[in-house]
């Protein structure tokens, strides 16, 4: 018997022929969960695609896989589409992934979660990470496409608002491959220009592949790092992408952004004119406090001024009382005199007897001796005859 011997790889050569010259099997939609899925730092993606009885070992290249707006994930279900072909180094057949869409919902709103559910862990939507819109801005930037309907919504609106309002428009595309990167450079370009005082970033509405360079990380993070405030005007009410997330306030058009940025003139009018009136109010209230309180000051002062006055008097009084009762002279009415020395004054055992000097004992007197005797009206001259001193 004559027997026809091949090599392991003349075999698997032959299969992987095989497999590839099937019609059916180059081109193959197949549905299954992800799972050992491996994100390899070269770019490619190797998983297994399994159901509930069958398994199928799958690889994605770095061409196809940088094209996949989202990141697949083990757990998530899928629909590949490829060919079947054999790796001949382990001897094995694998799916070859050319395109890969998650199985029930779409591929960008997968994308569009993904980066949500990551920017929200970075703190991008926090409220205290975001800015006020200036009230009064003076010069507003606006970030669009200068063909569409947008750009002249908002510039009719600032103009209608307020014609002092300067408006810097930075031409941008909204829409295709390239519009996220271009929007970022807008952004940059305004914050280095340093005047606006805020930008309007936005388009008119569209459907999600219309709108999806909002959903970008790269201007996420642009509208993030701008110094100046950002607010965000994409589609219509119902439209939200990340942009609208990230930036500093989010306006449901385009007509509402220029509302919102662009103060209006006459309101400003009116409300100066109700500060002038709040102001005069707060005056006048202020003043008729004041007032009160001083004629309480005044008041509380007269009084305590009064009872001083009364009191200092009545000291007075009682001082001079009191003097009035100490004084010599009140002796002399109740018929008492004062006895002086006349002349060179007695000569006693304590000397002699000044002239003036009060004479309070007869001790101080001797025969022949001038005396000057004062009363209460007037005084007498006499000369001493005798001196008697008591026993």
């Amino acid at each position: 018997m004559t027997r026809n011997v091949y090599t392991v790889t003349q075999v698997n050569r032959y299969v992987k022929k095989s497999l590839e010259s099937d019609a059916l099997l180059a081109g193959l939609f197949v549905e299954g969960e992800i799972s050992n899925f491996n994100a390899h730092s070269s770019g490619h993606m190797y998983f297994t695609l399994k159901d509930a009885t069958a398994a199928i070992s799958a690889v994605m290249f770095r061409g196809n896989a940088a094209d996949l707006p989202f990141v697949p994930r083990s757990g998530m279900k899928v629909i590949a589409f490829g060919r079947l072909s054999l790796f001949e180094r382990d001897g094995k057949y694998q799916l070859y992934v050319e395109y890969l869409e998650p199985a029930g919902v779409g591929s960008l709103q997968i994308a569009f979660a993904q980066l949500k559910e990551k920017l929200e862990a970075e703190g991008f939507f926090d409220p205290h990470r975001k800015r006020a819109i200036p009230r009064f801005a003076r010069c507003v930037a606006v970030i669009t496409s200068p063909t569409g309907a947008a750009v002249q919504d908002i510039i009719r609106i600032i103009r209608e608002r307020n014609r002092a309002i300067k408006i810097i428009i930075a031409p941008a595309s909204v829409q295709g491959e390239n519009a996220a990167t271009d929007m970022c450079r807008a952004i940059s370009e305004v914050n280095a220009h340093g005047e606006a005082e805020v930008i309007i970033l936005g388009r008119g509405g569209g459907s999600v592949e219309d709108l999806w360079a909002f959903n970008e990380e790269p201007l996420a993070r642009a509208i993030a790092a701008s110094k100046i405030p950002i607010i965000s005007a994409v589609g219509h009410e119902t439209d939200f992408t990340i942009a609208d997330f990230v930036a500093d306030h989010r306006a449901p058009t385009p007509t509402a952004a220029a509302q919102i940025a662009a103060f209006d003139r006459l309101q400003v009018s009116e409300y100066i004119r109700g500060l002038r009136a709040d102001i005069c109010d707060a005056l006048g209230e202020k003043i008729r406090d004041n007032f009160t309180e001083i004629r309480t000051l005044y008041s509380r002062l007269t009084r305590g001024v009064a009872f001083r006055l009364t009191n200092e008097r009545q000291a007075l009084a009682h001082k001079e009382e009191l003097l009035h009762t100490l004084s010599p002279y009140a002796v002399f009415k109740r018929g008492f005199a004062i006895t002086q020395v006349m002349g060179m004054g007695a000569v006693t055992d304590a000397g002699i007897d000044a002239k003036g000097k009060t004479i309070t004992s007869v001790g101080q007197l001797s025969p022949g001796q001038d005396i000057e005797i004062i009363y209460a009206d007037g005084s007498a001259i006499a000369t001493i005859k005798d001196v008697v001193t008591k026993a």
